[in-house]
């Protein structure tokens, strides 16, 4: 069973490596390689972020992901700032814009002028409880930047109950590792032993020690992709408010322990036209089988608004199909 956790927010390896630092270039490893050399070349990609908004500033971590200057971090780092600045590797700097940010998952893409040496994204469902991993960042002021700690993946799929404007909310499907985390740390990288990012670290239990959790890449993969594609992509909304059907099924929800469960639904969203009102454990999208709040995210940010798709969901003992629009 899930286990849902109180948090406050906060704003080896084997030899063998191909490497390539130069600006714009993918810094990539053929195969696992030691701590030291992943340290030393992934540098050049991970970047301190200064959010400023008024007389107030934030400090925080990102991670260029792509060419063109894409750049990873959390939502609540830059979230409201006026000016963003990214403190580079080489000590330069250079301003970055917001061009989409989710409040709820707390991640944000920003795009810079500065076409910085990236690094690729892995695929988070293949972390297992005990892998080693890397977390960088710039624990409490711009003075550390570049911070590496060592940890390993202590559990996976976590659903922690976070505060929030309307009362409680839910981060869901997190990966909790055991690396030192502080506050600046938000939104930089978890890094496998291939030097690929398999997170982006947000949170830490604030009462206990190495307890630290980061957004798998699968959370936001097909998303980031298409961004990449097309900097006005639109991002289709189901318009639904809810959890993993294992949470509701331990609250006595439903009986189904796998899908989405929905807790409520938005007026005029696509899912409301459909006839959805909550209560009802989304199971498919297409052919694609739903599992949980990852699934369904992965899944819907692989389409665009004003595509046609066809959901599965089961209530009151039976399962339906309905085809809907996205908005």
């Amino acid at each position: 069973m899930k286990k849902i956790l109180m948090i406050i927010l906060f704003s080896v390896f084997f030899v063998g490596c191909s490497i390539n630092t130069v600006s714009g270039s993918v810094i990539s490893f053929d195969d696992e390689s030691s701590i030291g050399t992943i340290a030393k070349y992934i540098s050049p990609a991970v970047v301190g972020i200064s959010g400023i908004s008024g007389s107030s500033s934030s400090v925080g971590s990102g991670v260029s992901v792509s060419g063109n200057g894409y750049v990873l971090t959390n939502s609540h780092v830059v979230h409201g700032c006026e000016d963003i600045i990214l403190y580079l590797h080489d000590k330069s700097q250079t301003t970055a814009k917001i061009i989409y940010e989710d409040t709820v998952l707390d991640l944000a893409i920003l795009k810079c002028n500065k076409d910085l040496p990236y690094l690729l994204l892995g695929d988070s469902d293949k972390m297992s409880v005990g892998d080693d991993i890397l977390a960088v960042g710039t624990p409490l002021s711009l003075n550390l930047i570049h911070t590496f700690t060592k940890g390993i993946v202590s559990a996976v799929d976590r659903t922690i109950k976070t505060g929030s404007n309307n009362g409680e909310g839910y981060m869901q499907n997190l990966i909790q590792h055991d690396a030192s985390l502080n506050p600046g740390n938000s939104g930089g990288p978890l890094i496998n032993s291939k030097g690929e990012v398999i997170g982006i670290n947000t949170l830490k239990i604030s009462s206990g020690e190495g307890i630290g959790f980061a957004i798998p890449t699968k959370s936001f993969s097909s998303l980031l992709s298409n961004y990449i594609k097309d900097e006005n992509y639109s991002v289709p909304k189901l318009g639904v408010y809810g959890v993993d059907s294992e949470i509701a099924k331990f609250n006595r929800k439903t009986n189904l322990d796998k899908g989405f469960y929905v807790i409520s639904v938005a007026q005029g969203s696509a899912i409301k036209d459909a006839g959805l009102q909550g209560g009802e454990v989304i199971t498919k999208i297409n052919s694609a089988v739903i599992n949980d709040t990852l699934d369904l995210k992965d899944e819907l940010y692989k389409h665009k608004t004003s595509d046609k798709i066809e959901i599965e969901f089961f209530k009151d003992g039976n399962f339906y199909t309905k085809k809907i629009r996205l908005k």
